[in-house]
């Protein structure tokens, strides 16, 4: 991962680039992971629970999103520094302590994951939990942001031919360029998510401009949100306008005191929060190319859009210029307007035409002019 080229890739990848951007219009549905994390606070059955609450809130939606569930690998025995290993003041490693599942829970997790129709993602915190990840089969890997620098996980992750998703929070643009070109430039699958590592997220922290700055950077990559903001429904409306297509969000139950934190939303708000990604994806419509106007948009400018009219009679065979002819409004269908008329262009009367009279298509005989070659 030597060469940083941030968005000026070497001619040798324009190919492989241009492919990678291909599939990823073919691929029209945004895709919503829900990170499990330690919200199934270490038992099996409430990691089960969460899974299947959260598939009823999705079943509205099937149709217009993918669904994913992630989990998170690491084998604590060497990821944490044996003087650390007891509980002590560094909360983060106390919660990985106090919720760990045995392997075989894990993969029970991971089929549950399967079976109710979900992808199937996990995040490798250390080489060991790539190997893991492998053998219980999951099909997407994830990158934290913690770990976007660590080259020797990097390296691991990188030929396990998985398609990966990167989360961003605290990188420099340079580890990101590297990255970028080197995943592409050997065709592997990169998707990149904004994220801010803030737990939760205060909102004038939230740096949603960033979605554009990686999206304009990193035109061949699909560029995503991965949030842990408190819950609100403007975020991710505002995270789709600026053409995210793929939005990771935490979740758990809050069915008593401390089951659950602040950056986390429980199943009733996800279903509130699909509802307003589907508002704002109706809202931005299609992209990548022009729109088409309804009838009923097209009926409106119709009736503002100054149409041609005759401003004295005008006889067969006459030439229609701007010494007989006014523009006004309301114009009516098949009439010639401004838009119709160009310089290789000139309109001869078919049939006499009256004062005031608008000049229509079926009126006139459309020449088109020879341009001179001198």
């Amino acid at each position: 991962m030597e060469k940083s080229v941030g968005v000026r890739v070497s001619s040798s990848t324009n190919f492989l680039l241009e492919e990678n951007y291909k599939d990823m219009k073919k691929s029209s549905k945004p895709l919503f992971i829900f990170e499990l994390a330690n919200n199934h606070n270490g038992k099996l059955e409430r990691g089960i629970r969460i899974i299947s609450e959260i598939k009823k809130q999705t079943e509205l939606y099937k149709n217009d999103f993918d669904f994913a569930f992630k989990l998170q690998y690491r084998n604590l025995e060497t990821f944490i520094h044996p003087d650390y290993k007891k509980p002590g003041e560094i909360k983060c490693i106390n919660r990985l302590i106090e919720n760990k599942l045995s392997n075989d829970y894990l993969l029970t997790l991971k089929n549950e994951i399967t079976k109710q129709g979900f992808t199937a993602i996990c995040t490798a915190f250390d080489e060991d939990s790539v190997d893991l990840i492998l053998e219980h089969g999951f099909e997407i890997i994830k990158i934290a942001s913690c770990s976007f620098c660590d080259s020797k996980l990097m390296e691991k992750i990188f030929k396990t031919n998985l398609p990966v998703i990167a989360s961003t929070a605290g990188v420099k643009l340079e580890e990101i360029d590297k990255a970028v070109e080197f995943f592409l430039h050997n065709g592997k699958s990169l998707s990149l998510m904004h994220c801010i590592a803030q737990y939760p997220t205060q909102r004038e922290n939230l740096q949603l401009n960033q979605i554009d700055l990686l999206k304009f950077r990193y035109p061949q990559v699909k560029i995503g949100y991965s949030t842990h903001e408190y819950f609100d429904m403007d975020t991710i409306k505002i995270a789709i306008a600026k053409g995210a297509v793929i939005f990771e969000k935490h979740v758990g139950l809050n069915d008593y005191p401390g089951s659950i934190n602040n950056y986390s939303a429980t199943p009733e708000q996800i279903g509130q929060w699909l509802k307003s990604a589907k508002e704002a994806f109706d809202a931005c419509g299609i992209t990548g190319e022009r729109y088409k106007p309804t009838q009923s948009e097209l009926g409106f400018l119709q009736n503002l859009s100054r149409g041609i009219f005759a401003s004295k009679n005008i006889n067969k065979g006459e030439k229609i210029n701007s010494s007989n002819t006014f523009l006004a409004v309301p114009s009516l269908k098949n009439q010639i307007l401004p838009a119709n008329i160009s310089e290789n262009k000139e309109f001869k009367a078919k049939n006499d035409i009256k004062s005031d009279s608008p000049i229509l298509f079926s009126d006139v005989e459309v020449l088109e002019k020879i341009k001179s070659l001198i």
